[in-house]
């Protein structure tokens, strides 16, 4: 899960245009169908981005951690939120304005492509997503998002050496899966020795052969 981190200048930039705010875990910060004209730039902790189904399913599509923006594409098409943000952890937020974006490649021409940056994995991980949920079977997706998540990892989302530290409900609520399923899935893939499964805790043990059996289907 790619990021990068701005620079000292572009933060102190972003910090003076925007408004700094905090979350608690389980807290919203913005439902969708709400409408938006600012978006977020992650400072500290991490969010989960989920759709959310008029039955009141839902279905988580990433943990966003630090060094990352959410929902800037809405004030951009002048929409209204077309997902929901939650804080996972304890949240330090500068919400901006897009307007005050717009007149920051005047002052820095950097920060400006660190944000075109930004937004580009913010477009691969949606991506990636919609593939793993159109072309996978159940092993496959969540090998894949085993293999996304640890794939560069920022501190904020407590992925160190091959680790994710997921339960079961976790992984299937961001695979569109049963968690039964996910049981028996990496159950199996444990079996073949691409994994090490312990409590909330998902360990790869063969992060080449687990890449191949991910791709098996495509």
């Amino acid at each position: 899960m790619k990021t990068i981190p701005l620079n000292a200048r572009s933060k102190a930039i972003l910090t003076r245009i925007g408004t700094k705010k905090t979350f608690s875990p389980a807290q919203t910060i913005y439902w969708q169908q709400d409408f938006g004209n600012t978006f977020f730039y992650i400072q500290k902790g991490r969010v989960r981005a989920f759709l959310l189904h008029a039955s009141g399913k839902e279905l988580t599509y990433e943990i966003v951690g630090e060094g990352r923006l959410v929902g800037m594409t809405d004030p951009l098409l002048e929409s209204i939120r077309t997902t929901s943000i939650e804080a996972v952890t304890q949240v330090e937020l500068i919400e901006l304005k897009i307007d005050d974006l717009l007149r920051c490649p005047q002052e820095s021409g950097e920060l400006a492509i660190e944000i075109i940056r930004l937004l580009s994995y913010s477009v691969e991980a949606l991506a990636r997503h919609v593939r793993r949920l159109t072309f996978l079977n159940a092993p496959e997706r969540i090998a894949d998002f085993l293999l996304e998540i640890s794939e560069d990892p920022h501190p904020s989302l407590e992925v160190a050496n091959d680790t994710i530290p997921y339960s079961h409900q976790e992984i299937a609520e961001c695979c569109a899966l049963q968690r039964v399923t996910v049981t028996r899935a990496l159950k199996a893939l444990e079996a073949r020795g691409l994994i090490e499964l312990g409590y909330r805790r998902i360990t790869i043990k063969d992060r080449t052969t687990l890449e191949k059996f991910a791709r098996s289907s495509l």
